[in-house]
């Protein structure tokens, strides 16, 4: 007889909350903007690609100074292309 309560898959369970301050990762921290980094617990859309954050997924959220409805879920690494967009961070900076 199968299992009625069967584990999901590894690769749809979230991955654990981080412990500590949710500090962004000094690289991504820039003027006039507040930058965090998060496990989400809910979807969300990245402005850098327009594709998913998925729940349990460490991204960060950035927050333009003053503006905090004005927030942003973006994929660390999208962030870190648009930083780059924008000029605040060159190729050597990043790591």
């Amino acid at each position: 007889m199968p299992r009625k309560n069967k584990r999901a898959p590894l690769e749809y369970q979230p991955s654990p909350t981080p412990y500590g301050n949710p500090r962004a990762p000094s690289w991504a921290l820039a003027e006039g903007y507040e930058v965090r980094e998060v496990v989400g617990d809910k979807e969300y859309r990245c402005p850098g690609c327009d594709h998913v954050v998925r729940p349990g997924q460490r991204h960060l959220v950035v927050v333009p100074a003053g503006a905090a409805d004005e927030r942003r879920h973006w994929h660390t690494d999208c962030w870190r292309r648009e930083l780059r967009r924008i000029g605040v961070l060159r190729r050597s900076d990043s790591g």
